[in-house]
């Protein structure tokens, strides 16, 4: 038996863990206002506050003239909500009650996400293919940043960072803010990413990346009406989930959002014909330490076994002195293994001089 292993190196939960809101379809782009979540819901067009301790929804555009419908950015700058919607942004105030919008520009193409920061205005165009960044005074374009992903991408800031989404890509992007320059990536553990916002704890100053996610889901739907009753169904499927994650420079990865599963592997022996054996063994491979998953424990089911290294890989090695006649058995192995996503980033200058394959 393997001991349990050292502590994972992700961080531990944070109070709130899936912020699931009630009524929402589809959040497109959220942010944090103090302790509260705004965020778009690009399907019924709503302004959402949500409390994410109890997932309570409250809609702060309650009249049809506000309708958000088809807004895919959102970001917040003091009391200032900025968002896109189609190929503009717009801007309005959140804490008197008018929401207003306000024009501030209007891009060739489709505007997907939007990031303030300061006198700096960050619009995301997958169409384009970059980051345009704009003057929040004059609203004149300033430069452009090439785009790190391929898909619709939505985007904040934290300090001197810009943190990216990619929906096809199913990745996070940290790219400095200056040069665009991309100093790691993450995958996400559900597909279809659609915002992202920092939360800083008050009472310890940490900052937890969440990340919403919108898409649909199937189910069994218990249908009186049809023969047979239960019949496969698709729903909307919408919550914000934290992205924990792990950089190491020197193996130019990084890990995400680790699971603790337990798997097992057991054969049944049931011979077919009335054979006796002798000095049988059965040999069962065993999981192994790598870059994205650490073993904790190993148990033995039915049967125990020897640890043999093979070829620099554990084997559990099942040995049978005799079989009689009709014996049966079951024997293998059960594991509880920390899994985590992995994403390495490579340059072509890194893998210029590789060693030749043996």
């Amino acid at each position: 038996m393997i001991p349990d292993s050292a502590p994972s190196l992700l961080p531990k939960l944070k109070p709130f863990v899936m912020i699931r809101p009630i009524g929402a379809s589809a959040l497109q782009g959220i942010a944090f206002w103090g302790d509260k979540l705004i965020a778009i819901d690009a399907t019924s067009g709503y302004l959402l506050e949500i409390d994410p301790h109890t997932n309570n929804t409250k809609i702060l555009n309650p009249s049809r003239e506000l309708d958000f419908t088809d807004a895919t950015g959102l970001a917040l700058s003091g009391e200032t909500l900025w968002l896109t919607r189609q190929d503009s942004v717009y801007f309005c105030q959140i804490n008197n009650g008018d929401l207003t919008l306000q024009h501030f520009v209007t891009l060739p193409y489709r505007a997907d996400g939007v990031a303030v920061k300061d006198s700096t205005v960050y619009v995301t165009c997958k169409k384009a293919g970059y980051i345009l960044i704009f003057s929040r005074d004059t609203g004149r374009e300033i430069t452009r940043l090439y785009a790190p992903g391929i898909g619709v991408e939505n985007i904040t800031v934290r300090d001197e960072e810009l943190w990216i989404s990619d929906r096809e890509e199913q990745t996070v992007y940290c790219l400095d803010r200056a040069t665009g320059n991309i100093q790691f990536s993450v995958l996400t553990p559900f597909d279809n990413p659609t915002g992202l916002a920092f939360y800083q704890d008050p009472e310890t100053g940490e900052n937890t990346l969440y990340v919403a996610y919108a898409d649909d889901e199937p189910y069994i739907r218990d249908n009186p009406n049809a023969e047979p009753n239960y019949e496969l169904q698709y729903r909307d499927r919408t919550f914000i989930h934290p992205l924990y994650f792990h950089v190491n420079p020197e193996r130019r990865s990084a890990l995400s959002n680790g699971y603790l599963i337990e798997m097992s592997y057991v054969e049944e022996l049931s011979p077919l014909d009335d054979v006796e054996l002798t000095d049988v063994e059965w040999r069962i491979a065993l999981p192994s330490d790598t870059d994205r998953q650490t073993v904790r424990k190993i148990e033995w089911v039915g049967l125990p076994f020897t640890e043999e290294i093979q070829d620099d890989q554990r084997v559990a090695v099942f040995k049978f002195d005799t079989l009689k006649p009709g014996e049966r058995h079951l024997f293998g192995w059960k594991v509880l293994l920390e899994v985590w996503s992995i994403k390495y980033r490579f340059t072509p200058r890194d893998v210029e001089n590789l060693p030749e394959l043996p």
